[in-house]
Formats: C-alpha cells, sequence, structure tokens
C-alpha cells in the first residue's frame, strides 16, 4: 500500500480536497428535505464494492486501474465526510456533491494516465534489479500493473517466485508458459544493445592491443648509441694536470639532459592510469579516452533535455521515459555516475529561483532513486538562472532555460 501511495498520494489528496469542497457546497438547509436515506445514495457505495470485487479478480494494469478508481472515490467520500463532521448534513438531493463525483472521474482518468505507467515502469526497474541480485536474467520477466508474469523456464523459478511476491509493490507473480510478444521484442532488442556493446569493447581492447604492438616494434627499431672506444689509463699525476688545465681554460660545463622519459599508453578500459610524460610517439587517431558504455551513456543523456512548466517541479511523461532509458544504460556501465543540475528562468527572487532549480533536479534524482538508481551514483545541486542556455526574456527563452541537465562524472 505505502507502495501505491507514493505514486497516487497526489490524486488521492485532490479526490480528498474535491470531497471536501463538494460536500461544504451541499449543506442541508432549513427547508431542504429532511429524509436521510434514498434509494440513489446506496449507489456509489455499491458501485465501489463492485470495484473491489473486480480489481482482486483482474490481472495486470487492469487491475492497477481498477485500484486507482477504488482509492480515489475512498477518498472523495472522506472528504465529503470530513465536510459533513466539520459543518453538518449534506444535502442528499443536492447538485454540489454529484459534480465533484464527476470531477473525481476526471481525476481518476488522468491518474491513471499517468501515475500507473510511472508505478509499472519504476517496479519493472527495481524487480530487474532484484533480479540480477539473485543470479536470474533481468529481462525474462514482464511487469504489468502491479503483477508480475514469470516465465516458466526462469533460472530458480519458484526461489525467485518468492522473492519477487515479497517485494515491495508487487501483488501477485503470475507463472506462464512465455513472455508476451510485446515484452519478448523489448527483450530481443536489450539482447541485442549488450551484445553490441560488448563488441565494441573487445573492439577496443584489440585496437589497444594492436597498438602495443606498433609502441614496442618502433622503440625496438631505434637505433642503439655506438659507445666509444675506452681511453688509456692515465696515471695520478696526469689525471691532477689535466682537471687543473681544464679548470683555468675550459668555459662551465651545461647540465647532462635529462634522461628521456618511459613511453606509456593507455588502455581504453582503464582511465586511470596516468597520463604519458616527456617524450613519446604521438597517439594514434584510434586511441579511446573512455569504454565504450561510457560514451554510449553521455550521448544519450545529452540526447534529450528535461524541461518544466514555469515555476513546476512535475516531471513529463516524456521525460520519465527517457530517464528509464537512462537508468537502463546506467546499469551497464557500472563505473559512472551522474550529476544532476537544476536551472530555473529569470522570473523571481534570487532565492526562488535557486530553490526551484534545487527542486527540479531533486525531482530527478528521486525518480532515479524509485526506479532502481542507487543514491552513490547521483549527486544533485541547483544554479538558479546563472547558466542560462538561451539569451532573452521572452516566453519561448524562459521554457527553454526551465531545465536538468545530467552530466556524466
Amino acid at each position: 500500500m505505502t507502495y501505491f501511495l507514493s505514486f497516487y498520494g497526489l490524486w488521492l489528496a485532490s479526490a480528498f480536497l474535491v470531497g471536501a469542497l463538494s460536500g461544504l457546497a451541499s449543506l442541508r438547509r432549513a427547508d431542504d428535505d429532511p429524509s436521510l436515506l434514498r434509494e440513489g445514495d446506496f449507489f456509489l457505495a455499491l458501485a465501489l464494492c463492485l470495484v473491489a470485487i473486480l480489481a482482486k479478480a483482474a490481472l495486470g494494469r487492469f487491475a492497477l486501474y481498477l485500484e486507482g478508481v477504488f482509492a480515489l472515490y475512498a477518498a472523495f467520500l472522506a472528504g465529503l465526510g470530513a465536510a459533513a463532521l466539520w459543518s453538518g448534513p449534506i444535502a442528499r438531493d443536492h447538485l454540489g456533491w454529484r459534480i465533484g463525483a464527476g470531477m473525481v472521474a476526471v481525476i481518476a482518468i488522468l491518474a491513471n494516465s499517468e501515475a500507473a505507467k510511472s508505478l509499472e515502469d519504476a517496479l519493472g526497474h527495481r524487480l530487474g534489479s532484484l533480479v540480477q541480485r539473485e543470479g536470474g536474467d533481468p529481462l525474462n520477466f514482464e511487469v504489468s500493473g502491479r503483477d508480475v508474469f514469470l516465465p516458466a523456464d526462469a533460472s530458480g523459478h519458484r526461489a525467485l517466485a518468492e522473492r519477487l511476491a515479497s517485494a515491495a509493490g508487487v501483488r501477485t507473480v503470475w507463472r506462464v508458459d512465455s513472455l508476451s510478444p510485446e515484452a519478448a521484442a523489448q527483450r530481443e532488442e536489450a539482447l541485442a544493445a549488450v551484445s553490441a556493446e560488448q563488441d565494441a569493447h573487445r573492439a577496443a581492447a584489440a585496437a589497444w592491443e594492436r597498438e602495443q604492438e606498433r609502441l614496442a616494434a618502433a622503440l625496438a627499431a631505434r637505433p642503439r648509441p655506438v659507445e666509444a672506444p675506452s681511453p688509456p689509463k692515465k696515471g695520478r699525476k696526469d689525471k691532477i694536470a689535466e682537471g687543473r688545465s681544464a679548470e683555468r681554460s675550459a668555459p662551465p660545463a651545461a647540465a647532462p639532459p635529462p634522461p628521456p622519459a618511459a613511453l606509456v599508453w593507455n588502455s581504453p578500459n582503464d582511465p586511470t592510469l596516468p597520463a604519458p610524460e616527456g617524450p613519446s610517439l604521438p597517439p594514434p587517431a584510434t586511441a579511446v579516452e573512455s569504454s565504450p558504455c561510457r560514451a554510449a551513456l553521455t550521448a544519450l543523456a545529452a540526447s534529450e533535455k528535461i524541461r518544466f512548466s514555469a515555476k513546476s517541479v512535475a516531471l513529463g511523461a516524456g521525460a520519465e521515459k527517457f530517464l528509464a532509458r537512462l537508468a537502463g544504460a546506467l546499469k551497464q556501465c557500472p563505473d559512472a555516475a551522474l550529476e544532476l543540475r537544476g536551472h530555473s528562468d529569470s522570473v523571481g527572487s534570487p532565492e526562488d529561483k535557486r530553490d526551484l532549480s534545487q527542486r527540479r533536479a531533486r525531482a530527478v534524482f528521486d525518480y532515479l532513486r524509485r526506479i532502481g538508481v542507487s543514491r552513490e551514483r547521483l549527486t544533485s545541486a541547483g544554479v538558479g538562472d546563472e547558466q542560462p542556455i538561451v539569451a532573452g526574456d521572452d516566453p519561448a527563452s524562459r521554457a527553454e532555460n526551465r531545465r536538468v541537465e545530467i552530466l556524466l562524472r
């Protein structure tokens, strides 16, 4: 229930507020019908009982939608009850609370289109990390709503099913013969992406080995200095005389040149090695400064912008999908971490702008945490409007500057 409330909490609060306002607008006057019970009064309660029964019997995403409708109308009735306790009885035939019930229907549609999808994506990413820690295939299961569909051929099916059933947010784990066509296609795409990344790693390692061989051959081909024949031995008196003569006639000798520095070639898989010092052969055009997964992660982080509405910290559906893709790519690059930098437009005081930018960065931070990214790999900060990407104070420029940047570190 706690996991459900973390996504539907704002919508439930809205339904409760609508119920309270509808109740206050429908207070019974002295000339209203004093009867408390009518046949129509039981309709909403009966409908809610039916929704609860269907939610228990339904599967997957449809069951989550029914749970959302039931919870929102329960919050609406709680708001009506709070208004009745605060100000007095509610007129049964008043139009106000019926309008409120219609508004809650609209809230239910919006909540199921936004919160339900976010809950499903976050649960899928979190369970994928759990399956991977348990030694299973993180792509060989499917999440629909709060239900998990686990193929019968999964490794350690029984133990894995028990572990998934005990995870927060999971309603039921179902045993199935195979994944749905959509989930199977997504799994094939993910496996192809992993295979391509491994091929890129192997190609980078092979290029590094070839460059090591080339450098070794270049060092071996350098001409060695020819040693001069040793002069004949001189006596002690001859050495003293030559030294005194050199002190009187020869100019001061220059300092000997420093020995050549060792040649170092940095492996593409270990960016922590020291940089080359002193004279060395120029690096080839195929030198790789970072691992392919970091390069791919950097390109993905820069491919889309996370924008916000004016004075808002809410993430849109497009931003959540992008962050889900980014979290999946981050799992393939364990040595990478993300810096989340929030920005605001030029409207407001400096304190308000900095606070708003910090809350935007924190919103992205919290969403990545919910879908399985560890806290140690994330940092967030807000800089207000100090770093705009578009100059100007028109609405279009302000919209471009309301953003969160994602930087790799």
